[in-house]
């Protein structure tokens, strides 16, 4: 992978991610297993490598890592993960990820980018027929090109970067208002998880 080229996310100390548990579920969300039919997802379901996570149209989910690194699903997103490895990918959608402190930092790979990222909050959104939108709450996160090797921008705390996913270049981060985003941002509020749904 040309991000693990570049830079390293994990330490010595660092845990590898081994599996998820559903600590969420709003609406319409799907477990699809590897060799499996897709279900329902339902709280304390467990979520293991092989397995995607999708949500439906105005729906949400929540995934809660061993090491308490959390991940918020929005709507239409689908998201896996490398069991044994601090590797992630959005297939398309909306996401938040906040990793602990000194838990190993993660990764998270987009059919046109990726972002390695260390203990941190940030929230990522891939279209891949419109934008890519990075924003770190708090931390640090390096995003790169997936096609061109060395290339990355680093994204700081309140910074905002938006790729074009077609692009073949990387510009160069802005500011954002947190304080309006977290009044804003459904993915930054955590109400009561209702039971599954497919209502949209």
């Amino acid at each position: 992978c040309i991000a693990l080229l570049v830079i390293p996310l994990l330490t010595a100390s660092a845990s590898n991610l081994t599996e998820a548990r559903v600590s969420q579920v709003i609406r319409d969300v799907k477990i699809l297993p590897e060799h499996a039919p897709s279900h329902p997802a339902k709280i304390s379901d467990t979520v293991r490598d092989g397995s995607a996570v999708r949500t439906g149209t105005e729906s949400r989910a929540e995934l809660t890592f061993t090491d308490q690194t959390l991940a918020r699903l929005g709507a239409n997103t689908i998201f896996t993960f490398n069991e044994g490895t601090r590797d992630l990918e959005l297939g398309g959608g909306a996401m938040l990820l906040r990793v602990p402190k000194n838990a190993g930092g993660a990764k998270i790979t987009t059919a046109a980018v990726t972002a390695a990222i260390t203990g941190t909050t940030i929230m990522l959104e891939y279209h891949s027929d419109a934008f890519i939108k990075f924003i770190v709450l708090e931390g640090t996160g390096r995003i790169f090109r997936n096609d061109r090797l060395g290339e990355s921008v680093l994204v700081r705390p309140g910074q905002m970067l938006i790729v074009n996913p077609k692009g073949t270049t990387l510009p160069n981060p802005v500011d954002v208002d947190l304080a309006r985003l977290k009044k804003t941002s459904a993915l930054l509020s955590r109400p009561s998880a209702t039971k599954t749904s497919s209502r949209c």
